[in-house]
């Protein structure tokens, strides 16, 4: 057995500091200052780039000469928000920038050589927004007040009279105080206000100028905080004209640790936090010291490093601290979960308990048997020694137990039981012995339990046993398969009697057990798949009766069950579905307020039995691990107080100390992506309210943010996007919605958010899309297209109703012909038909065989001239290639027959043209009108004949050389063929030209003009 004493946790020991650095996307590791600005977004000003911050990811603005807007420094030394939402950043070497919120752009104010109304010089070492909203800018040569109107600005320095060095009115601080003064602090390390009325800065009377000032803070109560290089701090009390000092002491404990003051902080409960270059101090009103914290090597959520640049709180109360190794966070009051005793002395435990003295009890896994008590520190070690019969027989501690008596009862892993006399510090052990039917079941236990009439429960991987403590003889029950009424399992994890004196049995792969203790006999519930009201999980690793006298299970694999109804052995059961992390609940313990406490391998979950709802707490939280462990929780009857167990020791909370974050989380829009690239628009997404897309832009996504710095990575999201899909989408902590391919339209995206503590925002943010139809679904291409189709099918008709009418011509054509050729032939026929039979009658054989001959003319011309029509009609000949041949045939027969030589040509190209029925016709017939006014006629020894195409015309040629003729004389044989030519060729659109002279021969030349 050793003692020890232990020194009590402190507060500072205590604070939760969650660190942001440049592996989560911070641009430079120094941060100089910090702000918060209307919408929420957080600001961080580094050596290499400004920031922005929105819970889950940094949006770095930089320098860059390419782009106007930008900033032209990316030195960040100060910051400031004004109250419409805007930024003003003072750089080193850039001047002084205003970020429009709405643009996502910046306006720079840079110094201008002789001008007095320009900002005075490009190193902006302070920015300040004070309670009128006006801006003041401090530089190396003058306080700066900026005039929106002009955009000008007003210089403020100490009257010529002030001697000083050349720093006397190098503004490095600004501040106002409660009575609506505006005070700087110089690099001369002067103290002044600013005196409106003569535009000058008035110094504070005796206040020695010093080091340079570096920090200025104003408090509550009229008075100033100031902060001087190597210095220390000084407090101001202006009302009352008292200054207090406060500097750093080696051998003084609770003073300043550090000359070097970077940042004061004056919080929300008026408490002053100062950062140093040796760690982060708290002062105490009361007794006026210092309480630090400073980095702890590979300790988790320590301060970064000892180095503090800025210190800021924002909207929630939470506060912030920028180093030279990145920003961390902290609550300003210590974490709710502790840890009692150090990891390096419990390592891992399995076991936890309170005596009636209120001293904890811890078993481990290495290093024995811990009893601390909390009043006094003292620490008393209990560890295994072979050699000693009555010490602990082992330093695997599985359960732990004290009794009505002041006992405490110790199982172990592998060596049995041992009860501990805590006055003589002895133990009593109790071992299975095989040829002992009355002792131990087995050497490994699983958990000892005292019920209400004191008797003693121990559960071991072989069976339930009922204790003896005087004698140590053992009553075993053991599962008999034989016997349906036995033990369901010798594996006993659990022992419980709730408020009606019924034992409660969790065995490990047999359910849950009713066992009477009279008869021995046991009532068993077991999981059943087809049965959703069963049991969960026949894993049952800890029971525990609330207010309600509900029986609660957890179990291994199952999740929570609830016994609803013991007769009917139903049940309700809670999975990862419903919100518990983790499906193994390792133990469990109820609070004041009813809700349920339980451990499991992914941190503990509060449940609240009223409303179902699950709220995890995990290493993010302050837990010093996630996974636990079997059998190690304990809730202390006196104080309410919590102790779960695990491979990182115990942690302990007072579940009303756990910080409920109930405030729902500011949502915004943070991002557009087309094709998964950065968007630039004309007014930043997060001040849109309408966003019209094009059809190229068929694949994009919104990103989105809340605006909850605690534990912002358990922060989550639903979306949805109205007009397409009317159900929200749970993203968990997914920060972005993708769509691709919408319908043209308008829809509406909505995205809600719920902070750590599952408090949802229900309004969220919302943002009008307007999806823009491609060319050929708009409104103007809708009505082309119609009036498009309208008048194909006018034209349509109108060429249908063209085809009829060329058709009804073709056949008044064709019946004309027939009328005029045929009908004037046949009505010739029969008249001759009648003199032939008259002079055939009278015996004038002569004349009669004349009749007969001029009779088998007009039917040989009749029959050439139906010819000619059925030729014409015919759509295979409507090629030039036919044309030409019937054109060469007639002119062989007719000229041949005459014994006229002739030529026929054709030139290759006419072969390529075409001509419409009715001109083939007309020009071939005009043809043939031609070739046998030659034959009758010309007497010509030799005819040519041409086709040429020529200036888009074909061009026909008939040439002799007979007797020619006048064309003003007469024509021979008094017929028609020179009017039916003509006429022929103007029924075409054709040029005719017949050149002749007696004695000359004659040429003939048709131009038919052809499209």
């Amino acid at each position: 057995m050793l003692l020890a004493w232990l020194a009590l946790p402190t507060a500072a020991q205590n604070l939760t500091f969650r660190t942001l650095s440049t592996q989560h996307g911070l641009s430079e590791s120094s941060v100089y200052s910090l702000v918060q600005d209307r919408n929420g977004f957080l600001w961080l000003g580094t050596q290499d780039g400004l920031n922005r911050y929105d819970g889950a990811a940094f949006r770095v603005f930089r320098s860059d000469p390419q782009q106007p807007t930008a900033l032209v420094s990316s030195f960040i030394l100060s910051l400031a928000a004004d109250a419409k939402g805007g930024l003003w950043v003072g750089t080193g070497g850039g001047g002084l920038a205003y970020y429009n919120p709405l643009t996502e752009n910046f306006r720079i104010y840079e110094a201008i050589p002789n001008d007095e109304r320009a900002l005075t010089d490009n190193f902006v070492w302070a920015v300040f927004c004070d309670r009128q909203g006006r801006v003041w800018a401090g530089t190396e040569g003058a306080l700066n007040l900026f005039d929106p109107k002009t955009g000008r600005f007003r210089h403020f320095r100490h009257h010529q009279t002030v001697s000083g060095n050349v720093r006397r009115n190098a503004i490095r601080a600004i501040t106002q105080t409660s009575d609506g003064r505006v005070w700087v602090g110089t690099g001369e390390g002067r103290i002044s206000h600013v005196d409106e009325r003569t535009g000058e800065l008035v110094a504070l009377p005796d206040w020695a100028p010093g080091a340079a000032v570096k920090t200025m803070t104003a408090t509550p109560n009229g008075g100033l905080w100031v902060a001087s290089e190597n210095a220390g701090l000084c407090h101001l009390d202006l009302p009352r004209n008292r200054r207090t000092h406060y500097r750093a002491e080696p051998n003084q404990p609770g003073s300043l640790p550090s000359n070097t003051v970077n940042a004061i902080l004056v919080d929300q409960q008026a408490r002053v936090w100062v950062g140093t270059q040796a760690g982060l101090c708290l002062l105490d009103p009361a007794t006026q010291r210092f309480t630090r914290w400073q980095h702890l090597p590979n300790v988790p959520h320590s301060l970064p490093t000892d180095k503090v640049y800025s210190l800021y709180q924002d909207g929630s109360g939470l506060l912030w601290a920028g180093t030279d190794q990145g920003v961390a966070s902290f609550e300003p009051r210590p974490s709710a979960f502790e840890q009692p005793l150090s990891t390096s002395l419990t390592g891992s435990v399995w076991a936890i308990t309170e005596d009636a003295q209120r001293r904890l009890w811890v078993g481990t896994e290495n290093n024995g048997l811990l009893c601390h008590d909390p009043a006094t520190g003292q620490l008393t070690t209990y560890r295994a020694n072979p050699a000693d019969a009555q010490a602990l027989p082992e330093d695997f501690i599985r359960a732990v137990c004290p009794d009505r008596a002041g006992r405490l009862w110790v199982g172990t892993r592998s060596k049995g039981l041992a009860c501990l006399d805590p006055a003589t510090g002895r133990f009593r052990r109790f071992r299975h012995n095989p040829a002992d039917p009355t002792s131990l079941s087995d050497d490994f236990v699983r958990c000892v339990y005292e019920d209400r009439q004191g008797r003693i429960w121990v559960g071991t991987e072989g069976g339930l046993n009922l204790l003896d403590p005087v004698s140590g003889r053992c009553a075993v029950y053991r599962h008999n398969p034989r016997d349906p009424q036995s033990i369901s399992s010798n594996y006993v994890r659990c022992v419980y009697q709730d408020r009606k004196g019924r034992l409660w049995i969790g065995v490990g792969g047999g359910g849950l057990s009713q066992f009477d203790s009279r008869t021995g006999h046991c009532r068993t519930f077991r999981a059943d798949r087809t049965n959703a009201q069963s049991l969960s999980s026949n894993f049952v690793r800890c029971i525990l009766e609330d207010a309600q006298d509900r029986l609660w299970l957890g179990t291994e694999g199952g999740g929570l069950s609830c016994l609803l109804d013991a007769d009917k052995g139903t049940f309700r059961s809670y999975s990862e579905a419903q919100g518990l992390p983790n499906n193994v609940v390792y133990g469990m313990a109820a609070d004041e307020s009813g809700n349920l406490w339980l451990a499991t391998n992914r941190g503990i979950a509060r449940f609240a039995p009223r409303t179902g709802y699950f709220r995890t707490y995990d290493m993010r939280d302050g837990l010093p691990q996630d996974e636990h462990n079997a059998g190690a929780y304990w809730r202390s009857p006196g104080t309410g107080r919590l102790y779960f167990g695990g491979g990182n020791g115990v942690v302990a909370f007072l579940p009303a100390a756990v910080r409920f974050n109930a405030v729902p989380p500011p949502v915004v829009l943070t991002g557009f992506r087309k094709f998964n690239r950065w968007a630039t628009l004309d007014t930043s997404i997060t001040a849109s309210h309408v966003l019209t897309i094009s059809p190229r832009d068929n694949f994009f996504s919104i990103e989105f943010a809340a605006l909850n710095y605690r534990l912002s990575d358990k922060n989550r999201f639903a979306y949805k996007l109205d007009n397409f899909n009317e159900k929200w989408i749970d993203a968990g902590t997914q920060r972005q919605a993708t769509y691709t391919n919408l319908d043209p339209g308008t829809y509406v995206f909505r995205v809600r958010a719920a902070n750590n503590d599952g408090v949802w925002n229900n309004v969220g943010a919302s943002l009008r899309l307007i999806v823009e139809p491609p060319w050929y679904q708009t409104w103007w291409f809708r009505i082309l297209a119609s009036w498009l189709v309208f008048g194909l099918l006018f034209l349509a008709y109108r060429m249908r109703v063209s085809q009829l009418l060329a058709l009804e011509r073709v056949r008044h054509n064709i019946a004309r012909d027939l009328h005029d050729d045929m009908g004037s032939t046949l009505s010739s026929i029969s008249i001759l038909s009648q003199l032939a039979r008259t002079h055939q009658q009278r015996g004038n054989a002569e004349q009669s065989s004349q009749l007969l001959e001029q009779i088998g003319d007009s039917s040989r011309r009749m029959l050439d001239s139906m010819d000619d029509i059925v030729w014409a009609i015919n759509p295979a000949h409507d090629s030039m290639e036919s044309v030409t041949s019937r054109m060469r045939s007639f002119a062989s027969d007719v000229l041949e027959a005459r014994g006229i030589d002739f030529t026929f040509k054709v030139a290759p190209e006419v072969t390529e043209h075409r001509l419409p029925m009715r001109a083939r016709r007309e020009f071939f017939l005009l043809f043939k009108e031609a070739v046998n006014n030659l034959a009758k006629y010309s007497k010509a020894e030799l005819a040519r004949i041409g086709l040429s195409y020529d200036n888009r015309c074909l061009v026909l040629c008939v040439e002799d050389d007979g007797v020619g003729f006048d064309p003003k004389a007469p024509a021979q044989g008094g017929g028609n063929g020179m009017t039916n030519m003509r006429s022929r060729a103007a029924a075409i659109k054709g040029q005719l030209t017949i050149d002749t002279a007696p004695g000359q021969g004659t040429r003939m030349e048709l131009r038919v003009p052809l499209k």
